[in-house]
């Protein structure tokens, strides 16, 4: 089925049918795609009225992102900043031929520690796993916090790149991943989200029940919810 009398100039739209209860929309400036995720049985007509009744706001999210101007490429070197948990620091660069390359936090820098002549990529890798580090000692200290209020107990958890989420839960494994991203946001979106994937063993849908969970635990849930969609993954 393709959406009726829709035009988005650049942008085309693409439906995905999933086992989900709601319709959602998500823009992919790079690749010009808006992605319809919809109920696999859902009627066709009812899916076009849907997608119909969101055109105006369809069209001002393509337009905003249509004007962004595109990040200038990062080189990591000295003098420019790295966002860390919702702060911007400057990185101070350190080329030493002893010793293992690092990352070290600083009040109010990131002193970068590489070999001479070190590229882009070995700087980001760097910077990236660091990052995974702290995301890692992070997380714990959440749990160990949030297991007691829930009455959950989750085995496992890891830290990964996420293109479409900012987290998942696998019920049955009591197993979360969060994106990675959430390192560079402040850390209450990185709580926010780990809890709202501990809810999902309490109640796997996103329904009137996990939202009454989140009212309880998280009663701020929602804003916070509509600022993290401002954010790109």
């Amino acid at each position: 089925m393709k959406p009726a009398s829709l035009d988005f100039g650049s942008f085309h739209v693409e439906i995905i049918h999933k086992r989900i209860k709601n319709i959602y929309f998500r823009i992919y400036p790079s690749k010009k795609t808006i992605v319809v995720s919809a109920p696999v049985h859902l009627d066709p007509e009812i899916l076009n009225q849907a997608i119909l009744s969101k055109k105006d706001w369809i069209i001002r999210q393509v337009d905003k992102q249509t004007v962004r101007q595109p990040s200038p490429e990062k080189s990591y070197s000295t003098g420019e900043e790295f966002l860390f948990q919702g702060k911007a620091y400057p990185l101070k660069v350190m080329e030493q031929e002893q010793g293992r390359p690092t990352c070290i936090f600083q009040e109010d820098h990131i002193r970068l520690i590489v070999r001479p002549g070190s590229g882009i990529s070995e700087r980001f890798s760097l910077l990236e796993e660091w990052c995974r580090c702290e995301m890692e000692k992070a997380i714990p200290l959440i749990l160990e916090k949030w297991e007691p209020h829930l009455g959950v107990k989750i085995r496992q958890f890891g830290v990964r790149k996420m293109k479409t989420r900012w987290g998942s839960c696998n019920i049955t494994a009591a197993r979360i991943w969060l994106n990675l991203s959430l390192i560079h946001l402040s850390p209450q979106f990185l709580e926010y989200v780990t809890v709202h994937e501990m809810v999902h063993l309490l109640e796997r849908g996103h329904n009137a029940r996990f939202k009454g969970f989140m009212d309880r635990f998280i009663p701020d849930w929602r804003n916070l919810k509509k600022e993290l969609k401002t954010h790109c993954l």
